[in-house]
């Protein structure tokens, strides 16, 4: 008896200790801030589905994508979510990086204007306003205006205003006739009695916006993690898309909103713009270099295949499970 119990505590010991050195791999995931564009990841942490594919994962905040680039390439995270333009651009100063998702082939963005502007013919002559000259606010208005048959260096007055609540403020006394914004600030304007206009995706752009990057090395080295991660990551697109209540309470969680019409205006805006499977899109890569080249000829000479590396996502989409999370 006295073996038999003996031999019953070892299993149960030698099942703790293989549970234990088959525990999740930690991983630690930079995101910019707070973003509706990033809903994905937070169901991923919030839902377990990171950590259900064997990834022990943290989302670590940082102050921009730029920033969360720098931290990849210091080895301080191993994933990075950032703007595909600021992956982009280091890889053109040199960094050993490479998207593994292009989630978001869009910019998700709405053209707001007062109410004295009707219709896209309207636009020309009038002033504008973007969070600063350069960011991406204001290559967004560019792209929509260029888009709606109006040359925004010829037919367009830009200003560098501010947040969206100096944008609104600037509309609402007429010293600007329109800007561009996202969810949930989408709302507001609609509240204030602004048009919207047109949205990105309504108007059909394409433009490679939201992007997960990690450095190659750390691809040829954990290959296992990056499968899983994506695994994880696309699982999570699966449930947003599928879970609405359970999706909004994340999202009020992450974004400290709880007022209901905000979150399912934020929630509708976005369930529209993240693919089933996330692959790149030759097409909207391309219009980021063209943006980037007119200030930096040298990514003229790149390819959109150059930035990315979708070996992971296509072997777990050919291995079947992505469409079993839809059926």
């Amino acid at each position: 008896m006295a073996l038999k119990s003996a031999a019953i505590l070892i299993s149960i010991l030698l099942g703790v200790f293989s549970s234990r050195t088959a525990s999740a791999q930690s991983i630690r995931v930079a995101i910019p801030g707070i973003s509706g564009t990033l809903l994905p990841l937070y169901v991923g942490q919030e839902k377990r589905l990171f950590k259900k594919h064997g990834l022990d994962s943290e989302l670590i905040m940082v102050r921009s994508g730029s920033v969360a680039v720098q931290s990849l390439l210091a080895g301080e995270i191993q994933y990075a979510a950032s703007g595909t333009s600021s992956g982009i651009e280091a890889k053109l100063a040199g960094a050993d990086m490479i998207s593994i998702t292009d989630y978001m082939n869009t910019l998700p963005y709405t053209l707001v204007t007062s109410d004295r502007i009707k219709s896209a013919n309207q636009l020309k002559g009038k002033r504008f306003a973007v969070s600063r000259l350069g960011a991406i606010s204001d290559i967004a208005l560019r792209l929509a205006l260029k888009n709606l048959g109006v040359d925004p260096a010829k037919d367009a007055v830009i200003l560098g205003i501010g947040d969206a609540a100096a944008r609104f403020a600037a509309l609402k006394v007429g010293s600007v006739d329109g800007t561009v914004i996202s969810p949930p600030d989408t709302l507001t304007a609609r509240k204030l009695g602004f048009n919207l206009l047109t949205s990105f995706q309504d108007a059909g752009i394409k433009f490679a916006y939201g992007s997960i990057f990690i450095t190659s090395d750390y691809g040829r080295k954990n290959r296992t993690s990056v499968l899983n991660f994506l695994r994880g990551f696309s699982e999570a697109i699966a449930f947003l898309r599928k879970n609405k209540e359970e999706t909004l309470s994340v999202l009020s969680k992450w974004t400290r909103n709880s007022d209901r019409e905000s979150l399912e205006d934020t929630y509708d805006f976005f369930l529209r713009l993240y693919p089933a499977k996330p692959f790149s899109d030759d097409e909207a890569v391309r219009a980021v270099i063209e943006v980037l080249g007119e200030k930096n000829t040298a990514v003229k000479k790149f390819k959109p295949a150059d930035f990315y590396d979708m070996q992971y996502l296509r072997e777990i989409d050919q291995s079947g499970f992505i469409d079993k999370l839809y059926r």
